[in-house]
């Protein structure tokens, strides 16, 4: 976004429109000759460069060419130099020249090169720390490059931005890249409601008190991510606050606008909407039953008769096929809370919904919940507990319906070592439902695989004969016949481990 002092607009009837940037000859020279400038000046003050670029100003619109100085700057580091701090340079200057009457520059250069001797610096560096700490001499240090057209886009792009910034709320339609767009309301805090397909509208600023500059910033924000899809349009209400306050509609297509600038880049890091939600998801990654479940932030959308509904995170089980949603309803406007609970209700499947005890609507007389999804009530941080109970409660509901599944069939195991792992995908089951319904005498089951009873009595007994005592040497035959698992096999044959410490070497095996 660019300041509200360089946006350009023109109006025509009830709409409104940014004057944008042509991506012609002459801006594609102006914005060219723009970046040499900062690209040449490396190593100089600003004060040489704002006087380079306040020349651009003659004879130009000085709100385009102070916008496309302000996206430039913003790639700009910009580092001030000196060899003593520049507070304690002008102090001792000025305590030096206060105790004499300086009449005249021999005076003066007298005074600097006693104080440079004084600070065991040279004259040349006392000049320059002197004022160093002064925007207008700090040193360009780096600058990142962009070519004119790319330049001229992201202005036009900010341009857009600026005047989204006013406005009362905005209808988006779009196709492809909806699952960027609604993640992107959702992270930016946006209220929307779905318009049926791909059709969003989100309300703006005014819809809410006190949150208007935060809110207005945010909807800006959602652009960049709507003008990455293949197809777009939106329609914005827009209030210029003049005489009168009027409203105006801003209508912007990617037929008609093809020049501003796609992101390139996605947001690769979590990120989340509250302190609630982040202090959730650390705390159960820290938890044992993040083993046997993967946490997803903001997974895919979810389309119900309702509207687009994006839950807050979905457990993905690492083994078995199980997969369930968790939604965090902390504070918000009753209306919201009324739309987000219709949501909640219309979902085909379960979810487990965490609500604020202490929301104003929640504890109101004619509020009701309504929910026929497993509800967990919290104040000031989520019950990790309660939740990770949940998960226990739907990984053996998973079971037992898979155990259900196979009951009274016959598993059919062929081979000395089997894997479980290919059981439970030849009958479609998860491994805890083969374990479970695993009953063949002649095998022993193990946590990854199915052993043949014989083979195990041909290790015992080489075991024996051969009077292993050290662990290495009992671990070495098993894994020799291709078990992975020798602890548990050498459990399951009768013999402890005696361990001597961390010496493996010295460790040995005995027969109970």
């Amino acid at each position: 976004m660019l300041p509200g002092e360089l946006l350009i607009t023109r109006t025509k009837k009830d709409r409104i429109y940014p004057v944008f940037a042509e991506i012609d000859e002459q801006h594609l020279e102006l914005a060219g000759e723009f970046i040499e400038v900062y690209r040449n000046f490396v190593g100089k003050k600003k004060s040489e460069i704002d006087e380079i670029v306040a020349e651009f100003e003659q004879g130009l619109n000085f709100k385009l060419v102070r916008g496309l100085r302000t996206l430039l700057e913003r790639r700009c580091i910009f580092k001030s130099r000196f060899a003593v701090e520049p507070v304690v340079a002008r102090r001792a200057v000025f305590e030096a020249a206060s105790s004499k009457k300086i009449i005249n520059g021999a005076e003066r250069a007298e005074v600097i090169e006693n104080v440079a001797k004084k600070l065991n610096i040279s004259v040349v560096e006392l000049k320059q720390s002197l004022w160093a700490d002064q925007e207008s001499e700090v040193l360009l240090d780096d600058f990142e490059l962009l070519n004119p057209d790319e330049l001229l886009k992201l202005y036009n792009l900010s341009l857009a931005q600026t005047l989204l910034f006013k406005s009362t709320g905005m209808s988006i339609a779009f196709k492809g890249n909806y699952k960027e767009i609604f993640r992107a309301i959702k992270y930016l805090g946006l209220m929307y409601i779905s318009e049926g397909g791909n059709k969003v509208r989100v309300e703006g600023a005014s819809s809410l008190l006190k949150l208007s500059e935060k809110y207005g910033t945010s909807l800006a924000k959602l652009l960049p991510v709507i003008v990455n899809s293949d197809e777009w349009e939106i329609d914005a209400e827009i209030v210029i606050r003049r005489d009168t306050p009027r409203i105006y509609h801003f209508v912007m297509d990617s037929k008609l606008h093809k020049n501003l600038l796609m992101s390139k880049e996605k947001e690769a890091k979590t990120t989340f909407d509250s302190s609630i939600e982040e202090r959730f998801y650390h705390e159960f990654l820290a938890l044992s039953a993040a083993k046997s479940w993967e946490l997803i932030r903001e997974p895919d959308a979810v389309f119900t008769g309702k509207g687009v509904f994006i839950p807050d995170f979905k457990f993905k089980h690492k083994e078995m096929e199980i997969e369930t949603y968790f939604e965090i309803v902390g504070f918000w406007t009753e209306e919201y809370i009324k739309r987000k609970l219709s949501k909640l209700r219309a979902l085909p499947f379960n979810i487990l919904v965490a609500i604020d005890r202490n929301l104003a609507c929640f504890n109101s007389a004619h509020f009701e919940l309504g929910l026929h999804q497993p509800v967990a009530l919290f104040s000031r941080k989520v019950p990790v507990g309660e939740v990770v109970r949940y998960l226990a409660r739907t990984e053996r509901a998973e079971i037992e319906r898979e155990v259900e599944s196979v009951k009274g069939m016959r598993i059919e195991i062929e081979g000395d070592i089997v894997s479980i792992k290919d059981i439970a995908m030849r009958y479609n089951v998860g491994k805890e439902a083969v374990r479970a319904c695993l009953n063949d005498p002649g095998y022993v089951v193990f946590k990854e695989v199915v052993v043949k009873k014989e083979l195990l009595n041909e290790v015992k007994d080489k075991l024996v004969s051969m009077n292993i005592k050290l662990y290495v040497e009992a671990r070495r035959i098993i894994e020799d016949i291709g078990l992975s698992n020798p602890d548990e096999v050498l459990a399951e044959l009768g013999f402890t481990v005696k361990w001597k410490g961390l010496d493996m070497g010295a460790t040995s095996i005995e027969l109970d």
